[in-house]
């Protein structure tokens, strides 16, 4: 599979956070509005049956989520407060992460990660963002005004600094180039996420390139750089209990004007980005696309890992 580098900025707040299956969502949409019923079919149908589109989630440009490894205790390491930090990390420079990618435990990741963050002591800040609850005026749709009696309600928005620039990986062979570049052009015209209508979610991309991913040549497992549900093959094919991860519980929305009846999907259980597998046999994705996460049969869930393979030393 062709593997894509999609960078972008962000002109506004945002409410829906970038993560894979929502990116994907994006993807099969365009396909439908740009090519029609029978393209968007195609597409659904090819992430079916063993040529999906892997999306990544959306990191800081130059990052890579920090994988999930066993932690090596030692009194003297916890008690320190730089080890508070490594453990709160979310993200890592892609640089450092081909520094650890044939060899990846505990005690490296440390090290490069306390250098990481030292560095960016001195130099202040890589990035800013700051999430806050903004409150609204709920308004009435036969009058278009309030109803007098305060009814307010909050929303959570992320707000990003104006030198914060995203990218997000994309790997196909069913959508050329050409193709991805409609579909950034359909996301920007349309806008991401909840509340896109009254203007959240304002992207400006600005490049797709092609893109070698960092991986060693000598793996023997795979950090996924996306949220993903594992198969009973994928938990068959670790090798021993060798895998680490975070899980998190998601209620996907759908999209479209199959959102007018009935938004909500049935609550899913994730794998989260950075999650590690020690694997027998390799493949090129793991996962799966869901069938019956909502009362429209038709209405389908993205839950492919977009793995990175690496060699850990366990």
């Amino acid at each position: 599979m062709k593997a894509y580098k999609v960078s972008f900025e962000i002109k506004s707040s945002t409410i829906t956070p970038f993560q894979s299956d929502t990116l994907w969502g994006y993807f099969a949409w365009a396909c439908f509005h740009i090519w029609g019923e029978k393209f968007g079919r195609e597409f659904i149908d090819a992430n079916k049956n063993g040529s999906p589109t892997l999306v990544s989630n959306a990191y800081p440009e130059g990052y890579l989520p920090v994988p999930i490894i066993e932690i090596k205790r030692t009194e003297k390491i916890e008690k320190g407060e730089i080890f508070k930090q490594v453990k709160k990390r979310k993200f890592m420079k892609i640089e450092n992460f081909e520094k650890i990618k044939d060899e990846l435990e505990w005690n490296k990741l440390f090290e490069v990660l306390v250098n990481e963050i030292k560095d960016e002591t001195e130099n202040r800040k890589v990035w800013e963002v700051e999430t806050q609850t903004v409150m609204r005026n709920k308004i009435s749709r036969l009058t278009f005004t309030t109803s007098g009696f305060g009814e307010l309600f909050g929303t959570e928005e992320t707000f990003y600094g104006s030198n914060v620039k995203l990218w997000f990986a994309v790997k196909t062979d069913f959508l050329s180039k050409e193709q991805i570049e409609a579909i950034l052009k359909y996301i920007e015209l349309s806008g991401f996420g909840a509340d896109a209508s009254i203007g959240k979610g304002n992207l400006k991309f600005t490049s797709i390139e092609n893109f070698k991913l960092p991986e060693s040549e000598n793996p023997n497992a795979f950090m996924t750089i996306s949220n993903f549900i594992p198969t009973k093959d994928d938990l068959d094919n670790v090798d021993g209990t060798n895998l680490w991860y975070k899980i998190f519980t998601k209620y996907p929305k759908v999209g479209g004007h199959f959102a007018l009846t009935d938004p909500f999907k049935k609550p899913l259980v994730f794998m989260e980005a950075g999650s590690v597998f020690k694997v027998k046999t390799h493949k090129d994705f793991y996962g799966q696309i869901l069938n019956g996460v909502h009362s429209n049969p038709d209405i389908v869930q993205f839950a492919y890992a977009f793995p990175l393979k690496v060699r850990v030393g366990v």
